[in-house]
């Protein structure tokens, strides 16, 4: 904090040391991290609102605070100053949230929607769970989608760019060209 305060560290930097710090598997290491951005506040730069707010979700560092962490990146989805893979990141977050009813209860519409919106955002990683989910591996389907839709699949997967995840999906559907 001291080294932001002189014009030492940015704030970005400060989220990639607590990010560091939460994911590492050193004892004591991700409480430090949650305590770092906890002291840091969930009104600052939009990089440590979402370090934060993944910490609260996924119980890194102390206990889950589903709906702070769920408020958290709501607000930095809508965050127009916040880069878009940024806001990409946090409507994935959301989305896997949706999904796997994490703190909320399961809303596949929901989450489908907002994988769409963190690849619309440049996040693609999302391509690889919403090609999944057009495949049909999450085991059920929102209102109205039939799946497996094996061209929406493809067109996902697509998507996601280098993504290894979505180039090993488009190998085992026979649809990536070579």
């Amino acid at each position: 904090m001291s080294a932001n305060k002189v014009g030492f560290l940015s704030l970005e930097s400060i989220a990639a040391i607590a990010n560091g710090l939460l994911t590492s598997p050193l004892s004591g290491a991700p409480l430090l991290g949650r305590r770092l951005l906890e002291r840091v506040g969930p009104d600052r730069h939009p990089s440590l609102r979402v370090a934060l707010a993944l910490s609260l979700v996924t119980e890194t560092g102390g206990p889950a605070d589903y709906e702070g962490g769920h408020v958290i990146l709501g607000d930095v989805l809508k965050d127009d100053m916040a880069s878009a893979p940024l806001r990409g990141m946090a409507a994935a977050a959301l989305a896997d949230s949706a999904r796997l009813g994490r703190g909320m209860d399961a809303d596949l519409d929901m989450a489908k929607d907002m994988y769409a919106t963190a690849l619309e955002l440049g996040y693609r990683s999302a391509a690889y769970n919403l090609g999944l989910y057009w495949e049909g591996h999450w085991d059920r389907s929102a209102p109205g989608d039939v799946v497996p839709d094996r061209a929406k699949a493809t067109q996902a997967y697509k998507r996601g760019g280098s993504n290894g995840k979505c180039a090993a999906r488009l190998d085992a559907l026979g649809t990536r060209s070579r």
